[in-house]
């Protein structure tokens, strides 16, 4: 294990600690040096890995161009994980404290990440009591499987049974969803055709049958989809153009196809988008308020118009 992390190992000390001879360490390493060859290199050039001997009586696996070999999360980057791991809100309690002690447990330095994530443990808040491992585990299996699944489904105070072959899992938004279709199918409109499912408000989850293989024009594509909104609906793919009011690195960093197309008279930004025509587009619209103005399509400016109208009703609010 300490070889494969890319640490040194000493055949002086290894003799010491497990009383070997000399001759014996050397086969030993002679051993996994053959493994490497049967297992690794079959995937990795020879080249590219080795165990280095430095007369010494050292050895290290190293990477091409003598660079070490570490496959160990830093205590850096296994805070980073905990910290997104906990805003997500994903899990109930007992899910994330298995989770974040395991990770804390890869760490030179346990007091220090428990310090760190101590408070947001503390206060955290699940979004559900319902457990995700086992239906996150039936899924996924479903998706390599290809095979049809059963579930009892609530929304809206209304609850069906749906039958589905998933395609993918997805997280956004505090939630994980079973999608079963692509990124441009019919989403939110009609409870029946529904092919985005909440997985913590899934009921009675279970396998019917194998061998349903997904239409390639059903696959979902979810890097298509993250980069086309921030939320999670799914829509037909337009082009859509803006006038921002404010900094516009909330907009290019929102959107990662967004870019600033020229500089208005006023200093507000026009800024062309490659996004979706589903709600999460238009309710990320909805929430800039006076920050934004669409330029086109027309039919997402028009909702808009309409959206800003209906909420002055609420108001009692009508415009002469």
């Amino acid at each position: 294990m300490r070889l494969m992390s890319g640490k040194k190992v000493n055949k002086y000390e290894l003799m010491e600690k497990f009383d070997k001879k000399e001759s014996t360490v050397q086969r030993d390493i002679a051993k996994i040096e053959s493994l490497l060859e049967d297992e690794v290199y079959g995937m990795v050039p020879k080249d590219k890995m080795r165990i280095e001997r430095d007369g010494k009586g050292n050895y290290q696996l190293l990477k091409e161009n003598g660079h070490l070999l570490n496959n160990e999360l830093t205590d850096m980057e296994i805070l980073m994980v905990l910290k997104i791991l906990v805003s997500t809100r994903i899990m109930i309690q007992s899910e994330m404290k298995n989770i974040t002690s395991k990770l804390i447990g890869l760490s030179n330095n346990q007091g220090r990440l428990k310090k760190a994530i101590a408070n947001e443990l503390l206060h955290y808040k699940e979004i559900s009591d319902e457990a995700l491992t086992d239906k996150v585990t039936l899924i996924s299996d479903a998706i390599v499987n290809n095979q049809l699944v059963e579930f009892e489904y609530t929304k809206n105070n209304e609850t069906k049974t749906f039958q589905r072959i998933p395609s993918s899992i997805y997280f956004s938004d505090l939630y994980f969803f079973m999608i079963s279709a692509s990124e441009t199918a019919q989403d939110d409109r009609e409870f029946e055709m529904l092919n985005k499912f909440r997985i913590n408000n899934m009921k009675n989850l279970r396998v019917l049958s194998s061998n349903h293989k997904t239409k390639y024009i059903d696959k979902f594509e979810a890097g298509i989809l993250r980069n086309q909104t921030n939320l999670p609906f799914l829509g037909n793919p337009i082009k859509m153009v803006i006038d921002f009011y404010y900094d516009p690195v909330y907009v290019l960093n929102r959107f990662p196809n967004a870019k600033i197309i020229k500089v208005n008279e006023d200093d507000s930004f026009r800024i062309e988008m490659n996004v979706n025509d589903g709600y999460g587009t238009k309710m990320w619209l909805s929430s800039q308020s006076h920050m934004v103005k669409v330029i086109s399509p027309k039919h997402m400016r028009d909702y808009l118009i309409q959206d800003m109208l209906e909420t002055l009703k609420l108001y009692e609010i009508e415009l002469l």
